[in-house]
């Protein structure tokens, strides 16, 4: 076999690792994992007199605008005042829906802007708060254009 074409085997030392680019990639996992949990917090304001239900989900809730539904009133977290219950019966919901439909407008515009596909809203209403009243109010907020309501609860082991 003629050797002469193939190339001379040189005797090559040891391997060294690069720890310089390495130490930058961890360094910016670590910082990308950092800031991506401070932003995924969101917390909710509970009323004082009302006490939400209890659930054993482990899930979260989303960051979106908050709607409380007390004895006759519903606070809205992108209105300044309360909006009485009444106003969310069947037969005057519409008028309702037109009234708060700028602030969802806005909201979604912003949503869209960030290339959000879904609208979140949370709802929070006492234990003892009548099924149709959650049903008028999640009704108007549905129509209005919010395709994800969550509803929150408090989870096991957590004291209020």
């Amino acid at each position: 076999m003629n050797t002469e074409f193939l190339p001379k085997k040189t005797k090559k030392g040891p391997v060294e690792l690069q720890l310089t680019a390495m130490i930058d990639v961890f360094s910016m996992i670590v910082i990308f994992l950092i800031l991506g949990g401070v932003f995924g917090a969101t917390d909710i304001v509970i009323p004082g007199d009302m006490k939400i239900p209890k659930s054993q989900s482990k899930e979260g809730i989303e960051a979106g605008p908050r709607v409380a539904i007390l004895k006759d009133q519903v606070l809205f977290s992108m209105t300044a005042a309360p909006i009485p219950l009444e106003d969310f019966r069947a037969s005057v919901r519409d008028k309702t829906i037109a009234r708060l439909r700028p602030e969802f407008e806005e909201y979604s515009k912003r949503q869209k802007e960030s290339k959000a596909t879904v609208f979140p809203l949370n709802l929070l209403a006492d234990q003892n708060t009548p099924y149709q009243d959650v049903y008028d109010v999640v009704a108007a907020f549905r129509s209005m254009g919010f395709n994800s309501i969550l509803f929150v609860a408090q989870g096991e082991g957590v004291k209020k």
